[in-house]
């Protein structure tokens, strides 16, 4: 069944409160598309619970990590995190991992309203089933769809293996996992959500996919596109939506005023013959046979770079620093990785934000983080533009914590430098989705202090390296008093893993050899800045 939201829930402006979840995450069996598998789950369920509040209300996430054998860790996708950087849910940023047995609780205020999701940010364990909606309801804006309802869907590629066996195939043969499914809703077959004629409703619609994209478009009725990643914008008509890992978009539908049929959503995976179908169902009639969707859906996928915010932002200038991270396969000792600016990111020791808040001036500094956390050091107040060129065969949904940005360019081909077609007003979102060997160029402003990971949402790439960390205004950080929480250093403690200091762990810029995986210790940093430059070269020249 589909999640039906009563126009009552949003019509009555409420005061802000606390909303407290008690959550074990547990291992489960279970057997969405008919292969009984174990996932994980929480409170001995599965599919997850969802996450439902109103804008500025107090989320207090107490979590157990009953695994037994692999740690976690809860990030909850779309939220600002201002002033809360600590709460961000990822293991080797903003906390240790959540250890088996151990306990963590988030507390922040929830911000910004929108459709999101939260999920696993520890070893690409969230396709194993650890996600769900969180949704963040905005009274005044809901009100003002004039909808009678809302539902959500979410889709979501599937797989019989477990995670940790997909990541060791693609860190050791570059082979990327193949989903055996498509889910609608955590199950195969598709959700069925009750329709009135000439009622309006909301569908809130979530990827959580590791890898596949999805196109989606409602039988018989035109869908209102009116927000992506939570954003709101100005309508626009779509025949159907393309919609990558990690993305949202909240569209409105308008029943058809007599009917005694029922019609399909259809969901197809792109490249892929996997699909599902949901029902609108105006009646109690069975859903008319309908033929096998075809390979291609026939509805055109709006361009979201059509999209214009409500907020009406103008584009952000002059641009005070620039951000240039190139994607590329590499071939390595350890195996098959993937580049995201100049290294492919290996965990340092201390999380980073732990660095960011105990090295004084030298956070200014992005060596302290260690040269593989692809560290980018910004200032409060700058206007931070990000170049993504993607030297890769694959389309790419990049992610950026902390922040909606503006998606100022993206086409084929490496960017020239041509701002003269930016958008005076640009479309806005939290994950945007490259082209394969083109560019995606996005502006944000920073004034959200902390420590914000930046990086490509199919899982299994950022494993092999695809993630970058935006260090924010670290001497404001300072400034700003955040103390860690008792139960986040606790967990730390009973792993050994220190909490004070350069990514190492140590004093100082010139030794950072801290990372998970160790060089030789007798390179240098200066030698290691040259095999840096050498690498650029030969990359630059090929």
């Amino acid at each position: 069944m589909g999640i039906l939201l009563p126009l009552v829930s949003f019509i009555s402006l409420a005061a802000a409160k606390t909303v407290t979840f008690d959550w074990s995450i547990d291992w489960v069996t279970a057997a969405p598309d008919g292969y009984a598998r174990p996932v994980i789950g929480i409170n001995g369920k599965w599919p997850c619970p969802s996450i439902e509040v109103d804008n500025g209300d107090l989320v207090v996430l107490n979590l157990k990590n009953n695994l037994g054998n692999e740690t976690t860790g809860i990030h909850c996708h779309g939220e600002f995190q201002t002033g809360t950087a600590d709460m961000d849910g990822v293991p080797s940023v903003s906390q240790c991992p959540i250890q088996p047995g151990g306990t963590f609780t988030h507390q922040f205020t929830a911000n910004p309203a929108g459709t999101h999701w939260f999920h696993s940010h520890s070893k690409g364990q969230y396709p194993d089933g650890i996600r769900g909606p969180m949704i963040v309801h905005d009274p005044a804006w809901e009100k003002s769809l004039g909808v009678d309802a809302q539902y959500t869907i979410t889709v979501s590629d599937w797989y019989h293996q477990q995670a940790p066996y997909l990541v060791h195939q693609m860190l050791t043969t570059g082979k990327v996992p193949i989903p055996d499914s498509s889910l609608m809703n955590d199950a195969e077959e598709g959700p069925s959500f009750d329709i009135l004629p000439g009622k309006k409703y909301l569908f809130r619609i979530i990827s959580m996919s590791a890898f596949m994209a999805h196109t989606i478009e409602f039988q018989g009725h035109k869908m209102s596109v009116v927000a992506v990643d939570g954003a709101p914008v100005k309508p626009a008509n779509a025949e159907a939506i393309e919609i990558g890992a990690g993305q949202r978009y909240d569209v409105v539908i308008t029943a058809k005023t007599t009917t005694n049929e029922n019609y399909g959503i259809y969901s197809r995976m792109i490249d892929s013959l996997l699909s599902n179908t949901a029902t609108l169902k105006y009646t109690d009639k069975p859903l008319l046979p309908l033929a096998r969707i075809p390979a291609t859906l026939p509805g055109v996928p709006i361009d979201d770079m059509t999209l214009v915010p409500t907020d009406n932002q103008p584009l952000l200038e002059p641009v005070t620093e620039t951000i240039e991270l190139d994607v590329h396969y590499i071939e390595t000792k350890a195996g098959p990785r993937m580049t995201f600016g100049n290294e492919s990111y290996i965990a340092p020791k201390v999380p980073s934000l732990y660095t960011a808040l105990t090295t004084g001036e030298e956070a200014n500094n992005p060596a302290v983080y260690g040269f593989a956390t692809n560290p980018y050091v910004v200032q409060q107040g700058d206007v931070v533009q990000v170049v993504i060129n993607n030297l890769d065969e694959f389309p790419h949904p990049i992610h950026l914590h902390g922040h909606r940005f503006q998606v100022v360019a993206r086409g084929v081909g490496k960017w020239d430098g041509n701002t003269k077609n930016f958008p005076k007003v640009p479309m806005k979102r939290d994950t945007a989705t490259t082209v394969p060997g083109g560019h995606l160029v996005i502006r944000f402003q920073a004034n959200n202090p902390g420590v914000w990971p930046i990086h490509c949402h199919m899982e299994w790439h950022m494993e092999a390296g695809m993630r970058a960390t935006i260090i924010e205004a670290p001497t404001h950080l300072q400034q700003l008093g955040i103390t860690i929480p008792e139960d986040h250093l606790a967990i730390c403690r009973a792993q050994n893993i220190p909490t004070e200091g350069n990514c190492a762990g140590k004093t100082g810029s010139e030794d950072t050899w801290g990372s998970l995986i160790d060089p030789p210790a007798e390179q240098s940093l200066a030698l290691k800045r040259k095999l840096r430059l050498a690498r650029r070269a030969l990359v630059q020249s090929a």
